[in-house]
C-alpha cells in the first residue's frame, strides 16, 4: 500500500485516463504503476494498463477515510516516555481498494500528547488522559482515540519478592482491617491536597500494598503504617494525588492489602470519582476558639487571618459574604450583635453600625443587607450596605424571622421563622421564602416551604442556602437551632417546597456509627457549578477517620466538610455524595459557619482558570503569554464562561447556571 497525497493521487488518475484515451499500452503500463497505490492493487492495475480498454480502468477517487489503528494506548512508566505511536489515514476508493493518504493531523489534548506532521503521537508525560486524533484529507476526516496512562510503582522499602507474590495470591478475607476515611463513592474535585487514607486493624510491623487505578493513571507502593494507621499519597519526587486527579475524569479504584508477617489478606477496596475541575472561590468561616473569621481558599495549606476582633470586642461572627465575593457582613460582641460590612480584598471596614442584627444576609453584589434577627421583633429590615435607612421590611405572618439568605440570582430570600425561644436558642422553625426587589424596594409573596411540623423529631428548619441556579435550597433540619450537640441533618428543597430530600450521603446517615450521621449543620453552596456538580460546605461534629475520634456531644470537634451535589435533583433520590474533610483547616479549632463565595473578579489581562473569575465573564488563551487570561470571547462559551442560555455554550450538553456554562457529571 503506497502513501499518496491528494495531488499525487490526482496526477495518477489523470495519467491513467489520458493513456486509456490514446490507446497507448506502454503509457498504460506506467500509468498502471502510478495508479497502483491509489487502488492498492498494483498488479491488476498494471494488467489493465497493458491491454484493457478505458472502461476497464477503475476511477480511484477516495470515497471514505479511516485511521489505522482506530485506538491506541500509550503507557508512561515512572516518567519514562516511550517512542512515538504511528497512525495512518487510510482511504477507500470507489472500487473498494485502500490507499494510505498524506493527511493533516491534529490532536485535541496537547497536554496529554503531541502530534507530528506524519501522524505520530508522543505522550507528554505531564498527565494521563484520553484524546481524539483527527486526520484530514481534503473535505474528508476520521478520528481515532488515544489513551495515555501514567503508571508509577514505588518500592521504598525494597519489599521481598515473595511478599509481593503473597499479595498477588491472597485468598483470605481480612476480618481485622476496616477503612475509615475517605468514604466509598466520594467525589473529589481537582486542586486540593489529597486525602489522608485512614484505617484500623493492623499491627505496627504489618506491610501494606496500596494501589490506586483508573483508566488513565495507576500507582502502586508498599508501606508500613503503625496504628493509628494512615497513608497520604506522596508529593515527592512526584505529586501522586495531583497527577492522578489531573489525569482522571471518573472513577479511581483504591485497594489496601495487608501482610502480617505470616500471610497476606485480600484487599479492602473503595471507589472514588474525580470531577474534572478545581473548586472555586473562598470559604469564610468562624474559628469559635478564637472568636475570629478566617478564610480558606480550596487548595491552600492553611487558613488566612481575615477579621480579627478589635480590642474590647468578644467576637466577630454570624457572617455572610456576597456571592461575587466583594463584601462581607458580620455581627459583633455577641448579645445584640450589631452589624458591619467589610471589603474582602483587604478586610477594611466599609460601614459600621451599632444596630442589632444577629444573623444577616447580603445581596449577591454586596449592595444590600437584610438584618434584625436579634432585635426581639418579628421584622427584618432591608438597607443598603452603607446606610441604615430602611427601604423595605419583611414581617412573616407568624413568629420571628431568622438566618436569612439571598438567592444567587438576587430575586429571592429564604429564612427560618421561629415560633419559640430567643434569637439564638429555639426549638421550632418553619422554612420560608419571599420575592425581593432592591431596585423598587419590596419584599413580597412569602411562602412557607417546610413547616416545623413536617418532622416531629427535627422541628427546626433554618440556615438556608440557595443553589447556584437558585432552584434549590439546602437547609438545616434539627432538634434545636444552636448546633452544639444538636441532632441535625442537611436537607434540600425546591423553590416551592414540593420536593424535600435528605442529603443522606453527605450527612453520613447509615454510614457513620451512633448519632454521627445526625451531626451536620449550616450548609452553604459555592455560587457556581464546577466539574458537573454543585458543591456544598457544612460544619459537622462527626469523627474524622482515626484523627479526630471524640464522640462526646459536649466536646466533639466541629470541622468543615464538602460534598458534591447533583445539579438535577430528582424526587425520591439522594442528590448528594459522601462528604470529604476540607483540607487546610486547623484540626485544633472548632470551625463553623462556612460562607462560600467567589473571589472578587479579575480585570482584563489577569491570569485565570475559568470565566467566572473574570469581570467580563471570559477566560481565553493568549498566545502572546502562552496562558489563559481574562479577555473578550468570540464564538461559543467554554465551560465556566459567561452565557445567557445553554445555547451559548460550546458543549451541547452544558447548562447555563447562574450565568456561566456548566457541564453535567458523567
Amino acid at each position: 500500500m503506497r502513501t499518496l497525497s491528494f495531488a499525487s493521487l490526482m496526477t495518477g488518475i489523470l495519467v491513467t485516463v489520458l493513456a486509456a484515451a490514446c490507446g497507448d499500452s506502454g503509457v498504460g503500463g506506467s500509468a498502471g504503476e502510478g495508479a497502483s497505490g491509489a487502488v492498492g492493487t498494483g498488479a491488476n492495475a498494471g494488467e489493465a494498463g497493458a491491454g484493457a480498454s478505458s472502461s476497464s480502468f477503475a476511477n480511484p477517487d477516495i470515497v471514505s477515510v479511516v485511521i489505522d489503528p482506530p485506538n491506541a494506548t500509550i503507557v508512561v512508566e515512572n516518567g519514562v516516555i516511550p517512542g512515538p505511536t504511528p497512525f495512518k489515514l487510510i482511504g477507500t476508493t470507489s472500487t473498494g481498494s485502500e490507499v494510505e493518504l498524506v493527511a493533516a493531523w491534529s490532536f485535541d489534548r496537547p497536554d496529554v500528547a503531541t502530534s507530528s506532521a506524519s501522524g505520530e503521537l508522543t505522550a507528554t508525560g505531564f498527565v494521563g488522559g484520553k484524546g481524539k486524533l483527527r486526520g484530514q484529507f481534503e473535505n474528508m476526516s476520521a478520528t481515532a482515540e488515544l489513551t495515555v496512562k501514567l503508571v508509577f510503582v514505588e518500592d521504598p522499602l525494597a519489599i521481598d519478592v515473595n511478599i509481593k507474590d503473597a499479595f498477588d495470591n491472597a485468598s483470605v478475607d481480612d476480618a481485622s482491617l476496616s477503612l475509615l476515611y475517605p468514604y466509598d463513592q466520594t467525589v473529589f474535585p481537582r486542586g486540593l491536597a489529597g486525602p489522608v487514607v485512614q484505617w484500623n486493624g493492623g499491627g505496627a510491623a504489618d506491610i501494606y500494598e496500596i494501589h490506586a487505578d483508573s483508566e488513565t493513571f495507576a500507582y502502586t507502593t508498599w508501606a508500613t503504617a503503625a496504628p493509628p494507621s494512615r497513608f497520604a499519597l506522596p508529593s515527592a519526587p512526584s505529586d501522586i494525588w495531583k497527577l492522578m486527579t489531573n489525569s482522571t475524569e471518573g472513577n479511581v479504584a483504591l485497594s489496601i492489602q495487608r501482610y502480617d508477617g505470616a500471610q497476606a489478606y485480600l484487599a479492602k477496596t473503595q471507589t472514588w470519582k474525580i470531577a474534572p475541575a478545581n473548586l472555586a472561590g473562598t470559604i469564610y468561616y468562624w474559628e469559635i476558639n478564637q472568636g475570629n473569621v478566617v478564610r480558606l481558599k480550596p487548595g491552600a495549606t492553611a487558613p488566612e487571618e481575615f477579621l480579627q476582633k478589635p480590642p474590647g470586642v468578644t467576637c466577630v461572627a454570624c457572617h455572610s459574604v456576597s456571592a461575587n465575593g466583594s463584601t462581607l457582613v458580620a455581627g459583633f460582641h455577641g448579645g445584640y450583635s450589631p452589624w458591619g460590612t467589610f471589603n474582602t480584598l483587604d478586610g477594611a471596614s466599609i460601614y459600621a453600625t451599632d444596630t442589632a442584627s444577629g444573623f444577616e444576609a447580603i445581596s449577591p453584589t454586596g449592595s444590600h443587607v437584610l438584618y434584625g434577627q436579634s432585635t426581639g421583633s418579628n421584622t427584618l429590615t432591608l438597607s443598603t450596605s452603607t446606610d441604615l435607612a430602611t427601604i423595605a421590611q419583611l414581617t412573616p405572618p407568624v413568629g420571628q424571622p431568622a438566618h436569612p439568605t439571598w438567592s444567587t440570582d438576587g430575586g429571592k430570600v429564604a429564612y427560618g421563622v421561629r415560633t419559640n425561644g430567643n434569637w439564638l436558642d429555639f426549638t421550632a422553625a418553619s422554612l420560608y421564602s419571599a420575592d425581593i426587589d432592591t431596585a423598587v424596594p419590596s419584599i413580597t409573596n412569602q411562602v412557607e416551604l417546610v413547616p416545623s411540623s413536617a418532622d416531629a423529631a427535627y422541628p427546626v428548619n433554618t440556615y438556608p442556602s440557595y443553589s447556584p441556579d437558585s432552584k434549590w435550597i439546602a437547609f438545616q433540619r434539627s432538634n434545636t437551632a444552636r448546633t452544639r450537640a444538636a441532632l441535625g441533618e442537611v436537607w434540600i428543597t425546591n423553590a416551592d417546597g414540593s420536593v424535600r430530600l435528605p442529603l443522606t450521603k453527605m450527612n453520613g446517615t447509615g454510614l457513620l456509627p451512633g448519632v454521627e450521621g445526625q451531626a451536620t449543620y449550616q450548609p452553604t453552596f459555592l455560587p457556581v457549578a464546577v466539574g458537573g456538580y454543585f458543591w456544598l460546605v457544612a460544619e459537622s461534629e462527626r469523627t474524622y477517620g482515626n484523627t479526630l475520634t471524640d464522640t462526646n456531644p459536649n466536646t466533639r470537634r466541629k470541622q468543615l466538610w464538602v460534598s458534591a451535589i447533583s445539579t438535577d435533583p430528582q424526587q425520591g433520590a439522594d442528590p448528594s455524595n459522601p462528604g470529604f474533610w476540607l483540607p487546610g483547616q486547623e484540626l485544633g479549632n472548632q470551625n463553623m459557619r462556612g460562607a462560600w463565595a467567589l473571589d472578587p473578579c479579575k480585570p482584563l489581562g489577569e491570569s485565570c482558570e475559568a470565566g467566572f473569575e473574570c469581570c467580563e465573564g471570559f477566560c481565553v488563551f493568549d498566545p502572546e503569554v502562552n496562558d489563559y487570561v481574562c479577555g473578550a470571547q468570540e464564538g461559543c462559551s467554554p465551560s465556566g464562561s459567561a452565557c445567557d442560555t445553554a445555547e451559548d455554550c460550546c458543549d451541547p450538553g452544558a447548562q447555563c447556571i447562574n450565568g456561566f456554562c456548566a457541564g453535567v457529571a458523567q
